[in-house]
């Protein structure tokens, strides 16, 4: 099974930071590069212009005069002359010259050679510079910037290209599952609705358990749809109805569920109110949050159900009595195969906020600061 989005955006994360700290790594041994070659350069260009300087004023090749130029220039200098060199210095030195190159005499020097003229060579030494990079060095601190602003930049699509195609996958592979269990489902489900239909019951017992497996069908086959609908997503079919009297008989349905749980269903609801929605996705939706509640007070509580008009919206508030929602529950609640059940699927509030957001409306997750969970959703009243 691939990774959750979570685990996925960690990893993803992860690698990101790696890439991001290796890269300024790369990005500074860059630079540093091209520092010690523009050292360099002005070092080689700072030799050809003094040689030229004692060429063209013919000034003796003497101690006295290297020792002048190096309090002048800040470089030591020795005049090289060719007649005491052995042919192998000399091809050593012609080398050099021909490489045009700064040469390191160790970790802390550096030399180079320029032909003076027939009788002479000039040899130029210096320490070895230390680099000067540094981000209060404007130059060095806008290459930083540009690279950890266009890697952030590339880093965040590819997270969310990557992401995209993780949940495309998941739900191609729900989109084939869902597909067969409602085959396999719906044929002996539609047998058992007809069956009760056609019960004659005896007595109110009985009648009361044909209405509990009707309820339970219906239960069953909203379940169906609603993973029909996450596979393959239409838009809602709106009509006007009573949003309370949607809450009321979804909330009556659930009421043994809750019961066999030890949780008490309160129910705060204004006079009809109508919007324009489609009934079996709204109800869904309710069922689904009523049922997460029931779900987050495994030891009993109670669920309180309040709506009130405001402005052009009417507030639904789903207001439990549990642990209240994590953090990265408040964050991540409502995202796509997230859970923290065990055993969950992770998209019961998917799908919700899906069927709200179609209908025009919002979700929020909370937590209530005296305790528990709280769940506000907000849908557009019918214009009047």
């Amino acid at each position: 099974m691939s990774a959750s989005p979570h685990k996925l955006r960690l990893t993803l994360g992860l690698g990101f930071l790696a890439f991001i700290i290796v890269g300024s790594l790369l990005l500074l041994a860059w630079l540093r590069q091209r520092e010690r070659e523009e050292s360099n350069r002005l070092f080689q260009a700072l030799a050809k212009a003094d040689a030229e300087f004692v060429r063209r004023m013919n000034l003796p090749r003497s101690e006295k005069l290297a020792k002048d130029l190096k309090e002048l220039l800040g470089v030591s200098i020795v005049f090289l002359d060719r007649s005491d060199m052995s042919p192998a210095v000399e091809q050593l030195l012609q080398s050099e010259i021909k490489r045009g190159k700064v040469e390191n005499l160790n970790a802390r020097q550096q030399s180079v050679v320029v032909e003076l003229d027939s009788h002479h060579y000039m040899e130029f030494f210096r320490s070895t510079p230390a680099s000067s990079l540094s981000l209060r060095d404007p130059a060095t601190r806008n290459a930083f910037i540009t690279f950890w602003f266009v890697s952030a930049l590339v880093g965040w699509l590819l997270v969310r290209e990557r992401l995209k195609r993780a949940q495309s996958e998941r739900l191609a592979m729900l989109g084939r599952v869902a597909t067969s269990l409602a085959h396999d489902i719906k044929n002996p489900l539609a047998s058992i609705q007809l069956h009760a239909q056609l019960m004659s019951p005896q007595n109110e017992e009985d009648a009361q358990a044909v209405r509990l497996i009707e309820n339970e069908s219906e239960v069953i086959s909203g379940l169906v749809n609603q993973w029909l609908h996450l596979a393959n997503p239409l838009p809602p079919k709106l009509t006007r109805l009573d949003l309370t009297d949607c809450i009321r008989r979804v909330v009556k349905n659930m009421e043994p569920q809750a019961r066999h749980a030890g949780v008490e269903i309160t129910l705060d609801l204004p006079p009809p109110v109508f919007i324009m929605g489609d009934s079996p996705r709204l109800a869904q939706a309710i069922r689904n949050l009523v049922i997460n509640a029931i779900q987050a007070m495994p030891r009993g509580g109670k669920l309180m159900v309040s709506g009130q008009s405001i402005g052009s919206c009417f507030q639904l508030r789903f207001a439990d009595s549990g642990t209240g929602f994590s953090e990265q529950a408040l964050a991540q609640g409502t995202e796509l195969f997230f859970t923290e059940k065990e055993g969950g699927m992770g998209v019961g509030l998917n799908i919700v906020s899906g069927v709200i957001t179609a209908h025009g409306g919002s979700m929020k997750l909370q937590n209530d600061p005296k305790g528990g969970a709280v769940i506000t959703v907000l849908l557009p009243l019918l214009s009047t």
